[in-house]
């Protein structure tokens, strides 16, 4: 592989920055070019699709490789290599895309696979799974993310959109738990991404479609299986919600996942996924045995190399176990700011991380909750109108 001339890019500003292209070596390319141009160039994603010109992400950043468009055959032969069970291969046929892991020949690195179509063609998007078990230090998480590795009982949600690091958190948590106590850990994952060796811990890792025949199938045999810590991979429907309450009200310690955006819309998407049969129940296990949210951000560090998380956190407190008992969700945005009783809002951790030089102005502001208040917090300027809330 070998690198061209900077081509200028026009950014929101319509101004013109320069960026070198990313090249390829000009022959047939197999999937395997592809993969290691994303690893050679520290990319995240590969996005490859009939007709198209291919594409990686780079912290965070879409760039095209000069490379030719692949055509729907050799598209088809990409994905010859990534599916090998004819289950997978019914989905796809079925439901028009599937999911599922792929591993390197080599195994120098692993990927998140998703085969789809796009106007009738193959298309094919993989995103690489870092296998090493992360640590808190290295990934710049505060500590009270870390403190949620430390209880015994209840339930921990990390949520963020996709791609927010959500994963990672999570396998560092489930990490230090392997490595300072001796306890049964069980995962269900679609699919796998960290994979964790027994240190203090006996390790189960489930893969939905390889281990078991479906999320819901694993789930409910997972009860039977003696856990002491459960990671249910995402909380996506009534049925997971439901096992993740019922593990917590049973003495479990539950660690899972939710789309969403913010850490009281965390809890907001939660309670949509009550049964309506069991509202007041479940109403209840979530408020007895929440520990606390972590939704995540990424941002770009200063100077564009490599990005860290944005953490909002709002942990179980008296007041938030109330509004929760009452039913009163939309008063839980309220306690995110109370750095006294050890929660944060994304904007407060914005303006920390630009006070040490970490991220710019402009990266702070971009994923600012309230840009107004931030803009004053920037400037030292706080009262109770202005509480990074």
């Amino acid at each position: 592989m070998s690198d061209v001339g900077p081509t200028p890019v026009a950014t929101d500003d319509n101004t013109d920055v320069v960026i070198p292209d990313i090249t390829v070596e000009e022959r047939k390319l197999s999937l395997q070019d592809f993969l290691k141009a994303v690893i050679k160039f520290g990319g995240s994603d590969l996005h490859l699709q009939a007709d198209s010109v291919p594409m990686i992400r780079v912290d965070g950043k879409p760039k095209f490789l000069d490379a030719p468009s692949p055509s729907n055959e050799t598209m088809l032969e990409y994905i010859s290599q990534l599916i090998r069970e004819e289950d997978h291969w019914k989905a796809l046929k079925d439901r028009g895309a599937v999911d599922l892991s792929y591993a390197m020949p080599d195994k120098s690195a692993r990927f998140r696979v998703n085969v789809f179509h796009s106007r009738q063609k193959y298309a094919v998007v993989m995103r690489r799974i870092i296998t090493k078990i992360p640590n808190f230090a290295e990934l710049n998480l505060p500590p009270q993310i870390e403190a949620m590795a430390d209880h015994y009982r209840g339930l921990v949600i990390v949520s963020g959109t996709t791609g927010s690091g959500k994963t990672t958190t999570l396998a560092a948590v489930i990490g230090k738990i392997n490595r300072l106590r001796a306890e049964r850990i069980i995962t269900i994952e679609d699919p796998i991404e960290y994979q964790h060796e027994n240190i203090k811990s006996l390790v189960s890792q489930v893969e939905v479609g390889v281990d078991t025949e479906s999320y819901e199938f694993g789930l409910r045999e997972m009860m039977r299986q003696d856990p002491d810590v459960i990671q249910i991979g995402e909380i996506r429907d009534t049925f997971s919600l439901t096992t993740a309450l019922r593990a917590a009200d049973t003495g479990h310690l539950v660690y899972s996942t939710v789309h969403a955006t913010n850490a009281s819309m965390t809890v907001e998407r939660m309670v949509s996924l009550f049964d309506p049969s069991q509202k007041e129940l479940q109403q209840t296990q979530l408020a007895q045995n929440l520990i606390g949210v972590c939704c995540q951000r990424l941002a770009r560090r200063r100077g564009g190399e490599g990005r860290l998380p944005v953490v909002e956190v709002m942990t179980s407190t008296p007041l938030v176990k109330k509004y929760m008992l009452d039913g009163e969700y939309d008063k839980l945005k309220g306690c995110v700011g109370n750095r006294e009783a050890g929660n944060q809002s994304f904007d407060q951790h914005l303006t920390e991380l630009f006070q040490k030089q970490i991220i710019d102005v402009a990266e702070a502001k971009r994923l600012s909750t309230n840009v107004d208040a931030l803009n004053l917090a920037l400037r030292g300027i706080t009262n109770s109108d202005t509480r990074l809330r």
